[in-house]
């Protein structure tokens, strides 16, 4: 993500734009358009209403009334290309298809429109004249602004109502006035100008929720992440120090408690000898040996296990009695042992570990139970490492 600087030619500054996907605010556009467009069914329907009135009051109802029905018949077509569009796009799915039967649609639209400017004979009353073609050119307006984010449906509807116009003024007998061909062409020409306009302002708008959107889900990522490194350790994904005191001031369970304080023996030579990255891997790998032990004791969150820093991790487990705990430990040295099968890049690596085990008792505070873990860690390092003790 980019951060927004000011320029250094400006005092006001320049934002840098989020790099953001285009199809997204593509996607976005469409959908406050179809939005748009299904809440524009009331005016419709109003519109066809004024539009009915206004043929009641022709002379030629019967035909009127057909074209009416042609209207009607394909406002209902496009409304259903219009649903189908919104379902594809909020599914995500390929939109081909649709959008070339909206486009059909819009092409029928701009017809059935243009063929309700049908001249009226000379005895017809002026004011239902007059109310047929004034709602006509509001409809166009309102249909171009509506789909703008669609421009190629626009211009498909655009298209056709002014080659059907045109048809009408040259062909039909009662017209003979070529220049309301150029009126028609300005009034579409200026249509087509301000639903251009209207589909910047959308994808303008659609850009800016698509970045506000992945600013705030990259906000919480980050936020996650920071709370992730508040109480893991980085390298291991295990718990850190901090995360222990947390846990185990809260802990408020009645099972027995033991804490196995593990480290690996002659871990600095492992590092000075393969090099850090090498230790790097062993450190995960012991990690990961840990935690599947642990999950491998049963009663999943009952035992937690940490590294507290360098070659030293804890585990803090609960449920079992001394013996039982002693067992648990020497299968986890065991496994820690076996990890030089790992790096077959150096057969002669050698990984283990010395184990310290106590028993925490209740009503003791968590740093007197650690320091006797350590000691029984030290022990077994006193008595030749990879092996494990038990504080007295």
């Amino acid at each position: 993500m980019q951060i927004a600087k000011p320029s250094d030619d400006d005092s006001v500054g320049v934002f840098s734009r989020i790099p953001v996907d285009s199809s997204e605010i593509e996607r976005e556009a469409v959908i406050a358009m179809l939005e748009r467009e299904r809440r524009s069914l009331p005016s419709s329907l109003i519109a066809m209403a004024l539009m009915a009135l206004g043929v009641a009051m022709l002379p030629d109802v019967a035909f009127m009334a057909g074209l009416l029905a042609l209207r009607l018949a394909s406002f209902l077509f496009t409304r259903t290309a219009a649903s189908m569009l919104e379902r594809r796009v909020r599914a995500r799915t390929p939109l081909k298809n649709s959008r070339r039967i909206l486009i059909l649609a819009m092409v029928l639209t701009g017809v059935t429109l243009a063929l309700l400017l049908w001249p009226q004979p000379a005895d017809s009353p002026l004011g239902a004249v007059r109310m047929i073609q004034l709602v006509v050119v509001v409809a166009v307006t309102l249909i171009s602004v509506t789909l703008a984010a669609l421009p190629r449906s626009v211009d498909a509807m655009l298209g056709s109502f002014w080659v059907t116009a045109c048809a009408l003024i040259l062909f039909h007998p009662a017209n003979g006035d070529l220049a309301m061909i150029g009126v028609v062409t300005l009034v579409l020409l200026g249509i087509r100008l301000y639903s251009s306009s209207a589909g910047l302002h959308m994808r303008s708008a659609a850009q800016i929720l698509v970045e506000n959107r992945q600013l705030s889900e990259d906000l919480a990522d980050a936020l996650a992440h920071a709370e992730f490194l508040s109480w893991r350790d980085p390298l291991t994904g295990l718990f850190n120090r901090r995360k222990l005191f947390e846990e185990t001031r809260l802990d408020g369970s009645g099972l027995s408690r033991h804490l196995l304080t593990i480290d690996l023996d002659r871990f600095k030579a492992i590092n000075d000898t393969y090099g850090h990255a090498v230790g790097d891997r062993v450190l995960i790998a012991t990690a990961d040996v840990i935690r599947d032990w642990c999950r491998a004791l049963g009663e999943d969150g009952a035992h937690q296990c940490f590294r507290l820093g360098g070659e030293e991790f804890l585990v803090f487990a609960r449920g079992f009695d001394d013996a039982e705990m002693i067992e648990a430990a020497e299968q986890l040295r065991g496994r820690i042992a076996e990890l030089g099968q790992l790096f077959p890049d150096h057969p002669e690596i050698a990984i283990s570990a010395s184990i310290g085990l106590t028993c925490w008792r209740f009503g003791e505070g968590l740093d007197d139970a650690l320091q006797r873990s350590d000691g029984a860690c030290y022990e077994a390092k006193d008595h030749g490492r990879n092996r494990v003790r038990r504080a007295a």
